[in-house]
């Protein structure tokens, strides 16, 4: 079953999600970023190649010849990692298969409209029966 971890008041949710994002791969797990758009794709691929001065994370778009051979695949909608283990959510809109992947990291910033997102999520995923971790980051300093 797909386990869900929530990872709430994060002050600066794009760089969380770079370090969630190299523990996965370190781990030699396969990872599917969901964004919402374009831009944002952009953003956090530029980032993963350079989230750290000694460290980078190899990634791609979902579509990209070379993605077979990548670890981290980036995409606008979840149906386009579905043959990933592991998905980061990033975006805002509801999943509609949930249960395609092992497991789903949602990164939830400080400010009310993500909370509230976040607990819309949090309900659907309840209702459908999944395991939820809740993990407050709001000790981690920016």
């Amino acid at each position: 079953m797909t386990r869900i971890d929530f990872y709430t008041k994060v002050a600066d949710p794009a760089a969380f999600a770079c370090r969630l994002a190299a523990t996965v791969q370190r781990k030699g797990e396969q990872l599917f970023v969901l964004l919402p758009d374009e831009d944002a794709l952009g953003r956090f691929s530029t980032r993963l190649w350079s989230f750290a001065d000694t460290a980078f994370v190899p990634n791609c778009r979902f579509d990209a010849p070379e993605a077979a051979q990548t670890p981290v695949w980036l995409g606008l909608s979840a149906a386009d990692g579905v043959s990933r283990k592991v998905l980061l959510n990033l975006g805002d809109a509801e999943l509609s298969r949930p249960g395609e992947f092992e497991r789903i990291l949602e990164v939830i910033g400080v400010d009310d409209a993500s909370l509230a997102r976040a607990r819309e999520r949090y309900r659907q995923y309840r209702a459908a029966g999944f395991p939820i971790e809740h993990h407050d980051m709001q000790h981690l300093k920016p």
